[in-house]
């Protein structure tokens, strides 16, 4: 048996359906209705027109502040999101550069909340920039929506097939099938879920700029006490070092001493003076 494909298997159902649901030919009234009553019923069977829904827009914001303390002002910002129901998703915190330190953080906020955080944030500092923009994304979540709708109608018009089925190979094929279609549900499902998501809750991204201030120089008696600390800590220091060039000193002390001394009785053996022999007396000379 062919491998069942998906559009034979709607046509088939479809065909089914209609078999069932078909209307007798004897119901069917001998003699149109007359206009007055006829104008009416049409009237009641017109499609209502489609109520038009509010664009979905994905936002996102940019704001860039000069502050004077950064540590103290991000923590500000953290509070007052949480406050309004967002959350921080991430924070970049690049140090000091130059004579800056630059932090960065994001933000999710529910999209209704955008505008009052921002007003708040606005306050933190000095403004140095500032974009918002938004993306309809209606068009793809009627899509998703729509395909959704018709995947999961031909989830049940599969069951329905597999209900009918007799033998096993039949079963399989069908369940192939499904398995495919409900697949592509799963996928359509959690890209809208998520496309939704970006909807209800914009993200927004602080950047915090803190312009190093120099410290103010110390006075005489803290200068005077660094003075102190940095020469009692030289003594300290060579005091140490001595103690330990002595301790070196005696642990090889016998390679030294040996040396030292074969040296010094060398030395003192050359240094000695030499004594002159006594004169000898002269001998008496034999007579002739």
């Amino acid at each position: 048996m062919k491998r069942l494909g998906l559009p034979l298997v709607l046509m088939l159902v479809a065909g089914c359906t209609a078999v069932k649901t078909g209307v007798a030919p004897e119901a069917v009234p001998a003699r149109s209705a007359p206009a007055a009553e006829v104008a009416p019923f049409a009237k009641s069977a017109d499609v209502a027109p489609a109520v038009a829904q509010p664009p979905q827009l994905v936002k996102t914001a940019h704001v860039s502040l000069q502050v004077t303390d950064a540590a103290t002002t991000s923590q500000q910002a953290i509070t007052w999101a949480r406050q309004a129901g967002g959350e921080l998703l991430g924070l970049e915190d690049s140090g000091v550069s130059g004579e800056m330190r630059r932090l960065r953080l994001e933000f999710q906020v529910p999209a209704d909340q955008l505008d009052a955080v921002l007003g708040q944030f606005t306050g933190l500092g000095t403004l140095e920039s500032r974009q918002i923009s938004a993306e309809d994304v209606s068009s793809q979540l009627v899509d998703l929506g729509a395909r959704l709708r018709n995947l999961r109608k031909s989830e049940e018009l599969l069951l329905k097939i597999m209900e009918r089925s007799g033998s096993v190979g039949d079963v399989l094929k069908v369940t192939q099938e499904l398995n495919q279609v409900r697949e592509q549900i799963e996928q359509l499902d959690a890209q809208r879920v998520n496309l939704q998501n970006r909807v209800r809750y914009a993200r927004l991204h602080l950047h915090l700029i803190a312009p190093l201030v120099a410290a103010p120089a110390p006075g005489l008696g803290k200068r005077l006490g660094e003075t102190w600390q940095q020469a009692t800590t030289s003594l300290g220091n060579v005091t140490v070092g001595l103690i330990n060039a002595l301790l070196w000193l005696f642990v090889f002390s016998p390679y030294l001493v040996i040396p030292g001394f074969i040296i010094f009785w060398w030395l003192r053996r050359r240094s000695a003076p030499v004594v002159p022999a006594p004169p000898q007396p002269p001998q008496p000379s034999e007579p002739a």
